[in-house]
Parts: C-alpha cells; structure tokens; sequence
C-alpha cells in the first residue's frame, strides 16, 4: 500500500509543474534517435514522457499513469537493404511487423487509457513514397502505416492521427542498416545536413495545435509545415 501511495505522489509530482498543468506523452519506440533529440523541447512545453514498453508491466488493474494525451510513435526498423530478391520471406515480414503490426499492438493495448480529445502522431519515414532501389519492405510498411493513419482517423471522432514524416536526419542509427550492407544510398552520400531537431519539432509542434479537420488522417511532412484549408484528398493516398 505504501509504495502504491509513493507512485501515485510521484505521479503527481511530475503531473504539475509550478502550477502548471503537464501534459502526458505515451512514447512507443522511446530509443528513436529522433525521439531523444526533441525531448529537451518538449519537455520545456510541459509535456511529461512514459514508455510504452516499461509501462506494459504496470497495465493490470489498470495502467499506472496519467491518461496520455499524445501518443507518440517512433518505433520501427529500415532492416532488411537490398534486392527484394535476395530477401528471406521473415526478414520482409519482420520489417513490417515492427514498422505497422507491433506499434498498432500498443496502441490498441493503451487505447482505452487516452485522455479527452487525444493525438496520435505516428512517424512515416522519409518520403516512402518515393523509390529507391534496397528498401521494398521498409517503404511498403511505412505506405501501409499511411494508410492505416486516414483509416483509424476516419473510424475515431474522438482522437486525431497523423502520420509525420520527419526527412532525411542524417546522424540516426535508423541509417545502421543500410550502412552495414554497404548498400548505395544518394542521400546518405552526400553528407548533407538533412532535417534538423528544431524543425522537426516545430512541425510536430504545430500539428498537434492543429484541429483534426486540417491534419487527421493526413501524411503530414516537415517541408509541408505550415499550410491551411486542405483539400479533402491532400496529405493522402490517392490515385492521380
């Protein structure tokens, strides 16, 4: 009983912040590079972190935090590179498990532990919908997560999801993969800075102060930020 008073004083210890109402983050994938590299920013705007993954061990009677009011989804893996060819069927099937089905999983397992209105903002990569030779089964789950975004976005009036792409962030583990293989990839090889923390940030930033009818359900990228009265089909996937 007493540590169960202790968790629930830390909780609220860290749920206020002189006088100031924090707002609670379900990380999925808290060893996203790109997660560690924004936290500072986000935690100077009151937004207090859990991972998913630690918190799975305290969900029996009920889940141990604060309702979430954003869930953020980092997880995933560019592994397997190459020819598709070349490919072993549970190295493609594996890459689309932990970039589409697991992060789905935790989200479906804390869904019912969201706060009022909530976000869902689950990152799509960079630029999936373009084509380079190597990345079959990463490109394909990251399109199938798309997808995925505008349907669950359609089906739930109570929350909005969108799918963010950050751009090519050029100091990332994400990049181990391709490396290892010694796979050619243009963009890695000419060393350019690619996406930094700040605009990452900054338009994640604003598209959770947007309403759902400008972003849910869209495929909302760094370079789109900002852009008004979208038409019912942009930001999604459509035929030309």
């Amino acid at each position: 009983m007493g540590e169960k008073v202790s968790r629930i004083a830390a909780v609220a210890d860290r749920f206020h912040n002189e006088g100031v109402m924090n707002k609670t983050c379900l990380v999925v994938g808290a060893q996203s590079d790109i997660f560690n590299g924004i936290r500072k920013m986000m935690e100077a705007d009151h937004w207090v972190f859990y991972d998913a993954v630690n918190e799975i061990s305290n969900t029996y009677p009920a889940p141990q935090m604060p309702k979430w009011d954003l869930m953020l989804i980092t997880m995933g893996k560019v592994a397997p590179v190459g020819h598709w060819w070349d490919m072993l069927p549970v190295e493609f099937a594996d890459c689309i498990h932990s970039n589409l089905v697991k992060p789905w999983e935790f989200l479906r397992l804390f869904w019912h532990w969201r706060s009022y209105n909530p976000t869902v903002i689950w990152f799509s990569g960079s630029n999936p919908q373009g084509i380079m030779d190597g990345y079959a089964p990463y490109n394909t789950a990251k399109m199938a997560v798309n997808k995925l975004i505008e349907q669950l976005d359609h089906e739930t009036p109570d929350c909005k999801f969108v799918a963010f792409g950050p751009g090519y962030v050029r100091d990332s583990k994400i990049h181990r993969a391709t490396l290892d293989k010694r796979w050619p990839n243009p963009r890695i090889a000419r060393g350019d800075a690619g996406t930094s923390m700040e605009q990452i940030y900054a338009a994640l930033k604003w598209c959770i102060e947007q309403p759902k009818a400008v972003v849910g359900g869209r495929n909302v990228a760094v370079s789109d930020v900002p852009f008004t009265a979208p038409t019912e089909s942009q930001f999604k996937l459509r035929r030309a």
